[in-house]
This record gives C-alpha cells, sequence and structure tokens, in this order.
C-alpha cells in the first residue's frame, strides 16, 4: 500500500508503474495516524506543508518501519524534508516515472532479491568528493567541529550543486548507449551516486572502452552544467570520479553481498582515478610555480559612509582550470608540501599587480596564513614593497595560532616598519574573540555569515554593534565582507560599521598588467 495525503494524479499512475500498488489517500491530519494503522503500507508520500504534521508522519513512518517520500512544492519543503531525513523526496509537479522511482529509491531496503533481477548486473559509482574531505551522508556533517566541515557557503548550496549533478548525469545517460539504465539507488542529497545498468538479454557486454568513454563525457558533461548553473568558483570545488564494478549474479551468493562488494570495488576504482586526478594536479601546481601561472583579482574595500574606495583584497586565482579555486590550489600544495612555494608566489604577484594599479592612498589587504610566518624566507622584507604603511596583512586562519607569544613577536617586526594587521573573517572558525584579543589587529574583518540578511536579525545587529564599539574604544576599525544586498549595506551603515565589502556595491577588478586567465 501507498499512503499519501495527494489527489495528483500523477501519484495514483506511479502506483501502477510500481506493480499495482493500492493507493490510500488521507487528509494530512489523519495520515500519521493511518500509517500507524496499516500493516501492509510500505511507503507514505506527504506533501503538506504544515510542519507539525510533517512531523508526526515522520514519527509514526518511523515506528512502524514505512518508508517516507517528501513531495516539494518549494525550497522550504526540500529543507525541511533533508532536516527530518525523508528517505527520499521529489519537486512538485513531477512525473508518475519520477514519483515511482523515488518510491523505489526509499524502500530499496526491503526489495525483493535475486529472482527479481536479472542474472547480469553492471554497476556505475560515481563519488563527488567535497574539497575538504569525501564525506559519506551530507546528515553527518551536524556531527563535526565547524573546523572540519567542507568550506561551502551552506548546506542548501551544497544541495543544489548536487540536484545539478543528479539533473545532468541523468541526461547525459539518456542521450547515450546507457539509456536504459536505472538509478535503483541514487542519493540526490548525498555525495555518492550509485547507478545499475542492467542490459537487454541480447546485449554484448559493455567494453573497457566504452565505459572509458562515458566516464570522460560524465565528468566533462558535470563540469559544464556545473559552471552553467553555479559558475566558475562553484564549479572549481567539484570533482567527478567514475569507478565501475561488474557483479554477475550466483544464485549460491546471496544478491545483496554481490552488490555490496560491487559498490566497494567501484569506489575503490573511483578512489584510484582521484588520485591520478590529485597528481595530475600536483604536477600542474609545480608547472604553475615556475611559470607564475597565477593572477591575482582585487576585490574593493570602501568608506561605508561616502563609498570612496579605501583599498582592495588581493585574491589569487591559479590561471590553469584545474587550480583555478584558491581553495584547491591550496589545498593541493598542502598535500604536496608546497604551500610556502605558492603562498610567496601569491604574495609577489598581489604585490606586482598593486604597484601597478593602486592610487596614491589606497591600501592593498593580503591574505597571510598563521603558518606562512613560519617560512624562513618570510620576513618584513621579503614582501619588497615601497611604503609599508600601504599594506595591511590580513592573518587568514586556516590554521589555528598554537603560540600567540611568539605569534606577536614575529608581528612586531612588522609593525615597527608601518605594517598593519587584520583579522580575517572573525566571528567564523578559529578566528574568534580570542584572536582579536590577542593579535591586537588595526582590522576587523567581520565574516559574511554575521552579515547575510543582518537587516532581519536583531541577534546579528546587537553582535556587529558590540564589535563596532569595541573596534572604536581600541582605534581599530570594522569592515563588513560579503554584502550583496541594499538592504544589508544600510543596516551595517547604521552601525557604525566603518568599511564594506561586497558584491553589492564593487566587483573584484583586476589591473592592465594582471593578465587574464588562460584555460589550460
Amino acid at each position: 500500500m501507498l499512503l499519501t495525503d495527494s489527489y495528483d494524479p500523477a501519484v495514483t499512475e506511479a502506483a501502477s508503474l510500481l506493480g499495482g500498488w493500492r493507493v490510500d489517500v488521507r487528509p494530512a491530519r489523519e495520515l500519521a495516524t493511518a500509517v500507524g494503522h496499516a500493516p501492509d503500507a510500505r511507503a507514505v508520500i506527504v506533501t503538506t506543508d504544515n510542519p507539525n504534521a510533517l512531523r508526526d508522519v515522520f514519527d509514526s513512518a518511523r515506528r512502524s518501519g514505512v518508508a517516507v517520500v517528501v513531495g516539494c512544492v518549494d525550497e522550504t519543503m526540500r529543507r525541511r524534508a533533508a532536516e527530518l531525513r525523508a528517505d527520499d523526496w521529489y519537486r512538485v509537479p513531477a512525473s508518475a516515472d519520477e514519483i515511482a522511482a523515488r518510491v523505489r529509491t526509499a524502500t530499496a531496503s526491503s526489495a525483493p532479491t535475486g529472482a527479481a533481477l536479472a542474472d547480469r548486473i553492471e554497476l556505475r559509482f560515481v563519488s563527488l568528493p567535497e574539497p575538504a574531505e569525501l564525506v559519506p551522508g551530507l546528515d553527518r556533517w551536524r556531527d563535526l567541529p565547524a573546523a572540519q566541515q567542507p568550506q561551502w557557503p551552506d548546506r542548501a548550496a551544497l544541495d543544489a550543486v548536487l540536484e545539478t549533478t543528479a539533473a545532468a548525469v541523468r541526461e547525459l545517460l539518456a542521450e547515450s548507449n546507457f539509456a536504459a539504465s536505472k538509478a535503483l539507488v541514487s542519493f540526490t542529497n548525498d555525495a555518492d551516486m550509485v547507478l545499475f545498468h542492467v542490459p537487454a538479454p541480447d546485449h554484448k557486454e559493455t567494453t573497457d572502452l566504452e565505459i572509458t568513454e562515458l566516464s570522460q563525457r560524465l565528468g566533462q558533461h558535470i563540469a559544464r552544467k556545473l559552471e552553467a548553473a553555479h559558475g566558475d568558483e562553484v564549479a572549481a570545488l567539484c570533482d567527478v570520479y567514475v569507478g565501475v564494478a561488474h557483479v554477475y549474479y550466483n544464485p549460491k551468493v546471496r544478491l545483496e553481498r554481490l552488490i555490496y562488494r560491487g559498490i566497494r570495488e567501484a569506489a575503490l576504482a573511483a578512489k584510484s582515478v582521484e588520485e591520478r586526478e590529485r597528481a595530475h594536479k600536483v604536477a600542474d601546481l609545480r608547472s604553475s610555480l615556475r611559470e607564475r601561472l597565477v593572477y591575482v583579482d582585487y576585490h574593493p574595500i570602501v568608506e561605508a559612509t561616502t563609498r570612496r574606495i579605501f583599498g582592495y583584497e588581493a585574491l589569487a586565482r591559479g590561471v590553469m582550470r584545474s587550480l583555478r579555486s584558491p581553495e584547491v590550489m591550496f589545498e593541493v600544495a598542502a598535500d604536496a608540501d608546497l604551500v610556502w612555494e605558492l603562498s610567496r608566489l601569491c604574495r609577489s604577484r598581489a604585490i606586482e599587480g598593486m604597484q601597478a594599479g593602486l592610487k596614491h592612498g589606497e591600501l592593498l589587504f593580503l591574505n597571510v596564513d598563521p603558518h606562512d610566518f613560519a617560512d624562513p624566507e618570510f620576513s618584513e622584507t621579503e614582501l619588497g614593497v615601497d611604503d609599508p604603511r600601504r599594506v595591511v596583512i590580513e592573518i587568514t586562519e586556516r590554521t589555528a595560532i598554537k603560540d600567540y607569544p611568539k605569534f606577536r613577536e614575529r608581528l612586531k617586526a612588522f609593525r615597527e616598519i608601518g605594517f598593519r594587521f587584520a583579522v580575517d573573517d572573525a566571528g567564523s572558525g578559529y578566528a574568534g574573540l580570542g584572536s582579536i584579543a590577542n593579535l591586537e589587529p588595526d582590522f576587523i574583518k567581520l565574516d559574511m555569515s554575521l552579515i547575510n540578511c543582518i537587516d532581519t536579525n536583531f541577534i546579528k545587529q546587537n553582535l556587529v554593534e558590540t564589535m563596532v564599539r569595541f573596534a572604536n574604544d581600541q582605534r581599530a576599525m570594522v569592515i563588513a565582507e560579503g554584502v550583496e544586498r541594499a538592504e544589508e549595506f544600510e543596516t551595517v551603515k547604521s552601525l557604525g560599521v566603518h568599511l564594506v565589502q561586497g558584491f553589492f556595491l564593487h566587483r573584484p577588478e583586476r589591473p592592465s598588467d594582471g593578465g587574464a586567465p588562460v584555460v589550460a
């Protein structure tokens, strides 16, 4: 039985596609009770936007072992489905085929075994690792400390990326020789996707060449779709790795065990591809270091009251497509023990652009990680600037500062000849109140998470107002990062924030000698 609160004809048609399931439609307020009193219920499709009724359905379904599929009418419903850990969900309206596929996925744990499947199954395993690490499920992120979580803007943004990826996979398969493939197990809210291809009885075994060609096309197709939907910066954080395993049905071995082995083999194969790609990126990084293939975008920082440009933050980018994202560049550098070399190149390129493109009186905000201060070649003279008073060193804490007294001694030498300091991303990661108190910065950059929607959040307003009062007492200046809306700008200005940075006012700029990025 399929229980639902939806009168959508597509739901009834989907039930017929599931092998003649019976449909029982109930009002949303009665659905939770019906789930608990229907011993033959296999799944429930719920579409109500009433949070209390929705939660009651989930509670009842969990007690009864019934799979829950949520029909989402908007983004709020989709997020709620993720928070409640729905077995699957779909966007309303949806076709009967789509709904039936979601129900199959949700009830996969109780699906029939070997007799219901073909003797020969080919398994596709698609893996999309996050920038920080491969996390088996997004819901597990909530249990990780903030410093260990992949640095995506937010969960909703990552979900959107995964939706785009899932759609791209389905689109490419539909146009390939694998059009008959079925996503018998499909997790669009996870970083991994498992696809099964069940060939027709008269179809010959797929060759390795066909698999290789499909893998290459799949990666290229997903990359294009991600760039189109989310931009180059987000697309650069995503890599696609495809692993394959052949599963041959053996009546003497449980089919579940065969499939598990296949998934494991395919995962290892995907990991092998990932390692090869990582080796290629290390080679690209070494070439970039030799040939200085790094360019710099300069993001304007403006005075809140006058909108006059106060300075620029230097944002390094790799020229090669594989290293376009700074997060990817430094991750590869860390793996290859080349962080100091990459940091030196980024600083050098930023200062070159400063001398060519910044006007008199404008400051350069230069990102420096605490780890860089241990570099024997990094000193107050290594930067090679004519006027150190025009350079603000932003402490970007990718790594925690463990010895503040020793670290302050290093800063003292820079301060004595005119360099100033900023704490970056205050309120995020390691950059907390301890860093501000210990480093005594000239500038405090507030993380964009504090600025986002600040016009409607009184707690954020109080926090920013308190930080501004503290900065005024310490003769420091507060910079609000990530201002993207007029309402946010007016709010931070009214709270006394001194400087503002964000797309609402300016996009990053590139000086004439910086060179346009070359795609390699």
